[in-house]
């Protein structure tokens, strides 16, 4: 008999959106809602694509007047970085744009161990107006802490992350 670490005090959930999300519908019986490491590590990819593709107000709320404003779900993503050149912006600006907003708005990331580095070397990061970068850290699961990493391209054209 094999026995499993994941007991009922310490089986992982998925999001709400996605216990909420029925994809047998007619069926009497209920499903198991706890999920893999492997599972959780998808789901909170997609969910940083979402973050990571999504366009935050931050220029257009006064942080020192606003500050819960600011902190809020309005800024959900990144600010726009659509149509600008690699040379406009410095990859320090952008990889903490981008670790800001994983803290801010995804806490199963252990911010104390998140980081956002480049792949390539920080000079030859602008070919063809791409960045590629890592994203690493430590997923907050009991008993102990799992670890996640995903490679990405941020295209600065189009303002759009991919995962690879």
């Amino acid at each position: 008999m094999s026995t499993s670490r994941f007991t009922s005090a310490n089986h992982l959930l998925p999001t709400l959106f996605d216990r909420l999300c029925d994809n047998a519908p007619y069926q009497k019986i209920d499903r198991d809602i706890s999920v893999t490491p492997v599972q959780l590590k998808e789901i909170i990819r997609r969910d940083l694509s979402f973050l990571l593709n999504t366009i935050s107000h931050e220029g257009d709320i006064d942080a020192r007047r606003y500050p819960q404003a600011a902190a809020s779900v309005l800024n959900y993503g990144l600010p726009p970085l659509a149509g600008s050149f690699m040379y406009e912006h410095k990859w320090d600006d952008i990889s903490e744009a981008i670790r800001r907003a994983i803290i801010r708005f995804e806490p199963r990331l252990n911010a104390a161990t998140l980081r956002v580095t480049p792949l390539l070397d920080k000079t030859r990061q602008g070919s063809y107006n791409t960045l590629q970068f890592e994203i690493r850290g430590q997923i907050l699961t009991q008993p102990y802490p799992t670890e996640f990493l995903v490679r990405s391209a941020l295209d600065m054209e189009l303002s759009r992350i991919t995962f690879f």
